[in-house]
């Protein structure tokens, strides 16, 4: 069993995201990783905020608490504050050999700029629940059936 517990940094009306390489594709998720022994779901977070994007924060608050698709482990999701003029900054994976790493970026992205597929996991870790996007989901298109919405022709 190895729960995951992971920080939401939101600056802007962006999100911090950590752009990996692994089986086979690149992907975009937040900061986050294993829990280790001993340690509860908020240090996690912030480890792996530090460990992966090179800042340290606080918790603000929990967003959510979700199951991985085994049905027992848990993935935790923090609202983490860093300092305004922090600059995130391509981390590691401890866990990893030098020479096998998949962090390939750090940066703060649109909910534009990522694709569907790594925005469903943001929607499941709580996302709904900063003001900003949960405003910004309000003014969607009831006919729309994913974001953004493009129509074939």
């Amino acid at each position: 069993m190895r729960h995951r517990s992971q920080a939401m940094v939101i600056r802007n009306n962006t999100i911090l995201l950590v752009e990996h390489n692994m089986f086979h594709r690149d992907f975009y998720n937040l900061p986050g990783g294993g829990m280790e022994e001993g340690e509860t779901p908020e240090e996690a977070a912030l480890r792996e905020l530090q460990e992966e994007c090179n800042v340290t924060g606080r918790v603000i608050r929990p967003l959510s608490l979700e199951y991985k698709p085994n049905g027992v482990d848990k993935v935790y999701t923090f609202l983490v504050e860093i300092d305004e003029d922090a600059v995130p900054t391509m981390g590691i994976d401890p866990e990893l050999p030098s020479d096998q790493q998949s962090i390939i970026g750090v940066g703060f992205k649109r909910l534009d700029e990522i694709a569907e597929r790594d925005r469903a996991y943001l929607f499941g870790a709580g996302l709904m629940r900063i003001p900003v996007f949960h405003d910004e989901v309000l003014l969607w298109d009831g006919e729309d059936i994913s974001y953004p919405y493009k129509r074939l022709t």
